[in-house]
């Protein structure tokens, strides 16, 4: 059976390889998704993923309609389908995964009386093998989950409030305690660093930030009333802790924020920012290298932040996976991008689509952009800049008739890169480049359009 898997995913990449994605800085590198001889047994709609290494090879859980497939990603240019794990339910459209050990977590909030699997890997790359599924009652839904350290905690715990388990015995979880013996509310996705809770609470538009200690939450922080708040749905911290990303799902076509949580009893919005198009609903955040973080978005694929300066989110790259709509037409409903990982170690990515299956790709450009594009510049279109000179600050004149997004780039004339970001050409014409902590000089102006470069000299005085 095996074999026949590996020379359907073998023709089934090959005949999607040619196809065109929107994209830039991000190359894909490898499909899968579920052979037209197993869509009945599988399901052909899929949801939330998650990637690990283990012994040496890399692997890739993806959520389908009727459970979950384990995916060899070791070679990221043809992923090789290893085992499917049948679900309790069928037909759901909510799976999210984490792993702790050797083994791997399953929930879903589709129905019951019990969505929760627990998947031993040591197996792979044989197999996987279940461990729990339904023998008895940890929870009858779970709509999202998330490990720290020794403990697991449940988003939406039977539709309502979050749990706490302790993992000490990785195959038979503890249950610690709801949310809601402390606090009244209900937590949609949480992230959590060293018993560190910050909950996104859904409908409510908050974002509560609590210790959980001793079996017992204690608030130290709580976020509200914030500009375009809506359905606070995820969020991710950086690994200095100072900053948090994230986003509102409904209204759908909100900005994702970034937040100042270095106080976390004083929480201070610091910027807010879209997808390429500008249009799509941002989803889930997650880390990438080098001060980056990628966004999964609805139709409009994953992105690549820069997040040096927090106050200033930048776009570094994206790939647009949903290629069914052009993302001028975005229209930020719920299809495309759900989730994705990017901390492998092969630096690979993997990004699940909600129609189109698994996707691995390839952002080092977006991850590690190129510090030298004077050589580029000298056979550019002429760009017109205002005012230049500058002291604090100056507008691109962005040509007539481009529409779309497209890249900037700021370098000084030895070559060092220190401005860099991607904007649809609406927002590119009104957008403000601050330079007030430029050295005096010249610059290079670089905008990036398909296939054109477009260039001029900014000279900036004190």
């Amino acid at each position: 059976m095996k074999y026949f898997f590996l020379f359907a995913t073998l023709i089934y990449s090959f005949t999607l390889s040619a196809q065109e994605y929107d994209r830039l800085n991000i190359d894909l590198l490898g499909r899968w998704s579920v052979p037209t001889e197993k869509e009945e047994e599988f399901g052909t709609r899929y949801s939330s993923c998650w990637a690990f290494e283990y012994n040496g090879r890399e692997y890739a859980i993806v959520g389908c309609g009727n459970g979950t497939a384990y995916i060899d990603i070791t070679d990221p240019k043809n992923p090789v389908f290893i085992d499917f794990v049948p679900s309790n339910i069928k037909d759901a459209i909510w799976r999210e995964y984490k792993t702790y050990k050797h083994y791997a977590y399953h929930v879903s909030d589709d129905g019951g009386p019990n969505t929760f699997d627990i998947v031993d890997f040591s197996y792979l790359p044989d197999s996987v093998h279940v461990v729990y599924s339904g023998s008895k009652e940890y929870f009858r839904t779970g709509h999202t989950i998330f490990m720290d350290s020794d403990k697991m905690y449940i988003g939406l715990h039977n539709h309502r409030s979050m749990s706490v388990f302790s993992m000490e015995n990785p195959v038979d979880p503890k249950f610690l305690r709801l949310l809601s013996s402390d606090y009244p509310g209900d937590v949609h996705d949480m992230f959590v660093r060293n018993d560190t809770v910050y909950a996104s609470k859904g409908f409510e538009g908050a974002l509560q930030i609590m210790t959980f200690k001793d079996d017992k939450f204690t608030q130290i922080g709580n976020f509200t009333n914030y500009p375009f708040a809506g359905y606070n749905h995820s969020s991710w911290l950086t690994p200095d802790g100072k900053t948090l990303i994230f986003t509102d799902e409904v209204p759908k076509s909100l900005p994702a924020k970034s937040l100042d949580v270095s106080d976390p009893s004083n929480p201070i919005l610091l910027d807010t920012f879209y997808s390429q198009s500008g249009r799509a609903t941002l989803h889930n955040p997650f880390e990438s290298p080098n001060n980056t973080f990628i966004m999964t978005s609805y139709k409009d694929g994953v992105q690549v932040f820069d997040y040096s300066d927090p106050g200033d989110i930048k776009l570094r790259g994206y790939f647009d996976c949903y290629p069914q709509q052009d993302g001028e037409a975005t229209d930020g409903d719920y299809d495309g991008a759900w989730s994705g990982y990017a901390m492998l170690p092969s630096k690979n990515m993997i990004v699940v689509d909600i129609s189109n299956g698994l996707f691995v790709l390839d952002a080092t450009k977006a991850y590690y952009p190129e510090t030298n594009t004077v050589k580029a510049a000298t056979k550019a279109i002429k760009l017109e800049t205002y005012p230049n000179p500058s002291t604090d600050a100056f507008y691109l004149k962005v040509p007539e008739g481009l529409k779309g997004p497209m890249e900037v780039r700021i370098v000084t004339l030895s070559g060092q890169l220190v401005y860099q970001n991607i904007l649809e050409a609406s927002l590119m014409a009104k957008h403000r480049f601050n330079t007030n902590t430029y050295s005096p000089g010249t610059y290079i102006i670089t905008l990036k359009h398909g296939k054109d470069i477009y260039s001029s000299e900014q000279i900036i005085v004190k």
